[in-house]
C-alpha cells in the first residue's frame, strides 16, 4: 500500500517497500521519506569518502537540504533557511581542493554555499531572491577559471568568481524567469556564452564579459531554462528555449537567428528541455512537455517524431537512457498526476510507476551504489524519494540525459561530439 501524508520526523528509509506498482514496472530498491513535498530533482555526486555516490534533495516546507548515502540513509542535513526550498542543488569544485561544494539558490537567503560535510562556507546575497532557478557553474572566459552564474527575480544576471566575488552584473528584464542560465561556447572562440530567458518574453545571449551578443523577442515569457547542444552534428551548437505560449525555439547559437520552431498548444511550458541521439545516427532528438500533459519527441530539424499524452501537467525534463538493458534507449518523464512513465524510443508506453502525488522533479539516472545497475531516482510531492531498478546494466554510453539540467553544474551544455 502506498503511504500518504508526512511522518513529521526527519525522515525514514524503507527497503523494498510495497508501492502501487503497475504490471511490468520496476522494483523499488528503497525509499526515503522526508517531512514535506520534494520539488528538487535528485543530484547524485561523489560527495564523501564513503563507498558509492551520495544523493542530494531539498525538502520544501521543512526548509532543508538532505544528503543521503547510496542506500538512502541520511549523511547530513542543512536547515538554516528562512523560506521554503524548491531549487535543485548545484555541485562543483569551486574551492579547487578536489572536493565538491554544494550551492543552493533560495528565495530570501541568497546563494547558500556548503562544503561536502554540509557546513556553511558563505552566503551570497541576491536582491529579489531566486524562486525556482539554480546556480550554473562553468569554466567561462579565456582564463578557464570556474565561474558561477544565476538570474534573480529582479532580472539581474550575475557572474561570480569561484570565491563568490562579483565579476559583472547585467540587468535583464524584470521579472526574472523561473529557469536557470545555460552556459557554453557558442561561437568556438574558447570562451563561454550565457543564455538566459526573461520574464517578459525575451531570450538573451551574453558573452563572457557580460555584453549582449544577441536577443530574441518572443510573445510570452521564457520560463524554462534554455539548453545548449549540437543537434545536427555540424560541430556548431544550437540553443533550445521554450516560451509560455507553447512555442519551442531552435536558435543558431552564434548568430541568434531562429532556425525552426515547434508549436504545442497555447498552454505554458515549464518542462526543461532534453536532447539525445535515440537512433545513433549522429543527430540528437529533442524532448519536452507542456502544461496540458503532452510530451514531444522532435527530430534535429524540428519535425515531430512522436508525442505521448501523459494526462497531466509536465513540469520537468525527462531522463533518457537504457534503463532495462534491452539495448534501446528509454525516455522517463514524470507528470502532475504523480505518475512516472517509461517510454520506448518509439514513444510507446513500457511501464509506469504511481506515486499518488504530483511529480514536479526530473528523474535522475545513476549507479549510486556502484553495483553495475541503473538506479532510477524519482521524488514526489508525497514526500518520498524512490530508488527504482528496471534491471538494466549501467553503461554511461547509453545514458544520454541523466538528470534535470544534464550535469551536476546545471550548465545545460551538451558537449559537441
Amino acid at each position: 500500500m502506498l503511504m500518504r501524508g508526512f511522518s513529521g520526523v526527519l525522515g525514514s528509509v524503507c527497503f523494498f517497500c510495497a508501492a502501487a506498482l503497475a504490471e511490468g514496472a520496476p522494483t523499488v530498491q528503497w525509499t526515503y521519506r522526508c517531512g514535506s513535498e520534494i520539488y528538487s530533482s535528485p543530484v547524485v555526486a561523489d560527495i564523501t569518502d564513503e563507498p558509492g555516490h551520495e544523493i542530494l534533495i531539498t525538502s520544501n516546507t521543512e526548509r532543508r537540504v538532505i544528503c543521503l548515502s547510496a542506500a538512502g540513509q541520511v549523511v547530513w542535513t542543512y536547515d538554516h533557511f528562512s523560506l521554503r526550498v524548491t531549487s535543485t542543488p548545484t555541485v562543483a569544485d569551486t574551492e579547487g581542493d578536489e572536493k565538491p561544494e554544494i550551492l543552493v539558490a533560495t528565495r530570501s537567503d541568497g546563494i547558500v554555499w556548503l562544503n561536502s560535510q554540509g557546513e556553511l562556507i558563505r552566503l551570497i546575497p541576491v536582491a529579489g531572491g531566486i524562486a525556482w532557478g539554480n546556480v550554473s557553474v562553468a569554466n567561462a572566459g579565456i582564463d578557464q577559471a570556474a565561474t558561477l552564474y544565476w538570474i534573480s527575480r529582479r532580472g539581474f544576471v550575475d557572474s561570480r568568481h569561484a570565491n563568490g566575488t562579483l565579476k559583472w552584473s547585467f540587468r535583464a528584464d524584470e521579472p526574472g524567469p523561473h529557469g536557470s542560465p545555460a552556459v557554453g561556447d557558442l561561437n568556438g572562440d574558447g570562451a563561454d556564452e550565457i543564455v538566459v530567458g526573461g520574464g517578459v518574453g525575451t531570450l538573451l545571449c551574453l558573452d563572457s564579459g557580460g555584453d549582449m551578443r544577441w536577443r530574441i523577442a518572443g510573445t510570452a515569457p521564457f520560463q524554462s531554462g534554455p539548453v545548449i547542444a549540437d543537434l545536427d552534428a555540424d560541430t556548431k551548437s544550437e540553443v533550445l528555449a521554450a516560451s509560455d505560449d507553447g512555442l519551442l525555439f531552435c536558435i543558431n547559437g552564434d548568430s541568434g537567428d531562429i532556425i525552426w520552431t515547434h508549436r504545442t498548444s497555447t498552454g505554458r511550458v515549464d518542462s526543461s528541455i532534453a536532447v539525445g541521439d535515440l537512433d545513433e545516427d549522429g543527430a540528437r532528438e529533442v524532448f519536452y512537455g507542456d502544461g496540458n500533459g503532452d510530451f514531444y519527441a522532435l527530430t534535429c530539424s524540428g519535425s515531430e517524431l512522436w508525442s505521448f499524452d501523459a494526462g497531466d501537467w509536465i513540469e520537468s525534463a525527462p531522463a533518457i537512457g537504457d534503463v532495462d538493458g534491452d539495448g534501446s534507449i528509454d525516455v522517463l518523464v514524470g507528470a502532475g498526476s504523480g505518475t512516472l512513465y517509461c517510454l520506448s524510443s518509439a514513444g510507446t508506453l513500457k511501464w509506469k510507476f504511481e506515486t499518488g502525488r504530483r511529480i514536479s522533479a526530473s528523474p535522475t539516472l545513476s549507479d549510486c551504489n556502484e553495483d553495475g545497475l541503473v538506479d532510477i531516482l524519482i521524488p514526489s510531492h508525497n514526500g518520498t524519494l524512490y530508488c527504482l531498478s528496471a534491471g538494466g546494466a549501467w553503461d554511461p554510453k547509453k545514458i544520454l540525459w541523466p538528470c534535470k539540467r544534464y550535469n551536476l553544474t546545471q550548465s545545460a551544455n551538451v558537449p559537441v561530439k
